[in-house]
């Protein structure tokens, strides 16, 4: 297999991107943050996608789509591989990651899809089954990430079924660590131990005991059948007693609903004769002559008794005598006001002035001095009197011109009161007089001819009451009818009543009079004796069931008895055989990892002295561990993750390289995906194991990321389109949006913290199969 080109539709900083590769050896190099991570888990991706499976995500899968998930916004994410297979195919393999699905097409031949060939976990198609491997010995061998050259021994227990099988030139599926296992797993699900209290062998031995049991208790368990036995007929022979007196029950029962039915028909009939097949309503003219019935005599009600004429002076009269005090007032008005003589005072004066003229004329000095003061105070007195007269005249005036205006307000006040009595009186008359036009109009409209209002007042709420009395037998007789037919028409109700009829009659002709006789002395709860009966005997069949489903006969008692024991013995026989056999293949398995050991020490020793410059002229493996020792001439064995980083990255670069080259399906190639593997070289090995990488790509495609300049110029000498082989730049990749996260940040805070072997933790485990799924 070769991967011809990826293309990173949506993947980490790439979109629509893609990178073309030649069959051969290709150095694709690249600064930091130009994205050789990216292109290099877009090549896995693209060949893998990923495991569509069931429950949460691994913390390999979720650190997977937090460092490739495309980093700008987008729909998809999408990664699409083409690969030329050894049988000449070229297939197009497309994943779409987010929903874990994809499709393998051919690149050539239109519509020829080879999905089904590859699909391992669902619908995600998986091309590293092409080359024997699943997704995670692809990765474990083939897939070389940076800084995770070492970590290929943690992958040896992913790793143990494919080393066995490639030690089988067969190729068969089954191993001898499978078939040790298929053995160990059968000897404990068939065989067990005496400890085991679910296995075969313990179970077995239970079984001889127990059959012996039921042998002896099949003796003890016919005359237990026989008593139930009876017991089932006596219940039998009474529940049918209760059923033929059920049935006569039931007869009684269809005879009365006959008759019932029969009576609803008849009755039915006569509602509708009477009410028609229509609900009563009342006319319009009916309405409007109750409504005017009802308002005559609530106007009639409301009429005033017969009005008394208003008594006293008519309005003519008081307004007449009104002009009378008008023009006395007008009168008093204009007359001049006169004095009113004060006749005592007048009389004092003139007494004090006679008095005066005595005294003057006796001339002596006190008579005259009297005489004087006399004339003085008759004087004052007369003139006092005058005075006096006159405001006690204009008193008198003004009394009585209020005593007429109170007079004319008087005159004023009857008049308005006379004019209301009299519009009273009128409206009185007027309102009575109407309402009794309006009660003999209601009263000749419903016959009535009575001539008294009050009469005729009894007798229209007598009609009202007739009226309402029929409205009202009419709704109940028609809400009667609609209960009786229950939304049923006529003839339906007579099917029902000719059904019931014949159903009683049919019942009535299978009972016998003695049943029916006794049907009619019943007088208990016959259904619930019934179902009470019916339960008893369901219990007893179900119990006697039950006990012949347990009873087993002394004769297949004693045929279960041997046939526990041949099977027991069969079980002993079967655990001697198994642990034979495990031993054998025990030792097999040895000698399929001594021989996987042989070949994977002869491909490193094809390669080992070149690359580590002659030091290391020897090695082993173990397949198991997959732990590397290597030795100098004439020196002492070393493990080789012990040596230096840089020295121990080639040895354990040489086992993936060994690995693949064994590992892979007949007639395939699996190429290598590089990540700048010799980053921990010194300039002389680093020329050297690009030599021996050069060497492997005439069969085998290598891809290998480098930002060492020294490998780039190294490939721009020694690659050419000649030996299929190329160099490629890789532009710098975009940022991550507005918070800048660099390829180099990324690649550090993914193992910032983290055991190397993180994301190969879940991977232990899993079984291999050449082309199986893990």
């Amino acid at each position: 297999m070769r991967f011809e080109s990826v293309t990173a539709h949506a993947f980490g900083p790439f979109r629509d991107q893609t990178l073309r590769l030649a069959s051969g050896m290709n150095i694709v190099h690249g600064v930091n943050e130009s994205g050789k991570s990216s292109w290099h888990a877009a090549l896995q991706a693209g060949l893998c996608g990923v495991k569509n499976k069931k429950g949460p995500p691994t913390k390999q899968e979720r650190e997977f789509k937090r460092q490739r998930e495309p980093w700008h916004g987008t729909d998809g994410w999408d990664v699409e591989a083409v690969v030329a297979l050894a049988d000449g195919r070229r297939v197009e393999l497309r994943h779409n990651l987010a929903a874990k699905s994809g499709h393998a097409r051919d690149a050539d031949v239109a519509g020829q899809d080879y999905s089904a060939e590859i699909n391992d976990d669902g619908a995600a198609p998986n091309g590293a089954r092409w080359l024997g491997l699943s997704r995670t010995s692809f990765l474990n061998t083939a897939c070389v990430r940076q800084t995770e050259i070492l970590e290929v021994r943690e992958g040896a227990d992913d790793l143990q079924d494919a080393l066995a099988r490639a030690a089988d030139k067969a190729g068969k599926d089954t191993t001898a660590a499978t078939a040790l296992q298929l053995l160990a797993v059968y000897r404990k699900n068939h065989v067990g131990t005496e400890r085991a209290p679910t296995k075969p062998l313990r179970l077995t031995q239970t079984d001889v005991f127990d059959a012996k049991l039921r042998l002896d208790g099949a003796k003890n368990g016919l005359e237990d059948y026989l008593r139930r036995q009876r017991d089932v007929k006596t219940l039998e022979q009474e529940l049918g007693k209760h059923r033929r007196l059920l049935r006569g029950v039931q007869a009684h029962k269809a005879k009365d609903a006959a008759s019932t039915a029969e009576q609803r028909i008849r009755r039915v009939r006569e509602l509708r004769q009477s009410v028609g097949e229509v609900p009563p309503s009342v006319t319009a003219e009916d309405a409007d002559l109750a409504n005017r019935t009802a308002a005559a005599i609530e106007a009639w009600r409301r009429a005033p008794d017969q009005p008394q004429e208003p008594q006293g002076s008519t309005c003519e009269e008081l307004e007449r005598e009104r002009l009378t005090v008008l023009e006395e007032q007008a009168r008093l008005k204009a007359a001049k006001p006169r004095s009113r003589p004060m006749y005592p005072a007048l009389l004092s004066g003139l007494g004090l002035l006679v008095a005066a003229g005595s005294g003057l004329w006796m001339q002596t000095t006190v008579m005259m001095l009297v005489g004087v003061i006399c004339s003085i105070a008759g004087l004052g007195t007369i003139g006092w009197a005058f005075v006096i007269g006159k405001r006690k005249a204009a008193e008198d005036r003004l009394n009585e011109l209020a005593e007429l205006a109170e007079r004319l307000d008087s005159l004023e006040g009857r008049i308005k009161h006379r004019l209301t009595a009299d519009s009273d009186y009128r409206d009185a008359v007027k309102q009575r007089e109407n309402a009794r036009r309006e009660l003999h109009r209601a009263a000749n409209a419903t016959g009535i001819w009575e001539s008294d209002a009050n009469a005729q007042v009894q007798a229209l709420r007598s009609w009202q009451d007739e009226r309402l009395d029929r409205i009202a037998d009419k709704n109940r007789r028609w809400g009667e009818l609609q209960r009786e037919m229950a939304g049923q028409s006529l003839e339906q109700i007579e099917c029902e009543a000719v059904a019931k009829r014949k159903e009683a009659d049919t019942l009535l002709q299978d009972c016998g009079m003695a049943e029916l006789n006794d049907a009619l002395r019943f007088e208990g709860d016959l259904p619930a004796q019934l179902e009470e009966l019916q339960a008893k005997m369901n219990k007893a069949k179900g119990e006697l069931t039950e006990f012949v489903k347990g009873m087993v006969s002394i004769a297949d008692a004693e045929d279960d008895y041997e046939d526990a024991t041949r099977r027991l013995h069969h079980l002993e026989v079967l655990d001697q055989t198994l642990e034979r056999a495990t031993a054998f293949i025990a030792q097999a398995q040895k000698d399929v990892y001594r021989d996987m050991a042989g070949v994977l020490r002869s491909t490193l020793l094809e390669w080992l002295p070149q690359v580590t410059g002659g030091r290391y002229t020897d090695c082993r493996v173990d397949p198991k561990t997959l732990l590397v020792e290597v030795r100098e001439p004439q020196g002492e064995w070393r493990d080789a993750g012990l040596l230096s980083h840089g020295t121990a990255e080639q040895v354990y670069l040489l086992l993936r390289l060994a690995l693949c080259r064994h590992l892979v399906a007949e007639n395939e190639t699996c190429p290598l995906i590089l990540d700048d593997p010799v980053s921990a070289c010194d300039g002389h090995r680093q020329v050297l194991v690009l030599e021996t990488l050069l060497a492997i790509s005439e069969e085998t495609q290598v891809i290998l990321f480098t930002h060492d300049d020294d490998v780039r110029d190294w490939g721009h000498r020694h690659l050419s389109d000649a030996n299929n082989s190329q160099v490629q730049e890789l532009p710098t990749a975009s940022p991550r949006g507005p918070a800048t996260e660099h390829l180099g940040t990324r690649i550090a805070n993914r193992f910032r913290g983290a055991s190397l072997t993180e994301p190969f933790e879940e991977l232990r485990g899993a079984s291999i199969r050449p082309l199986g799924i893990s």
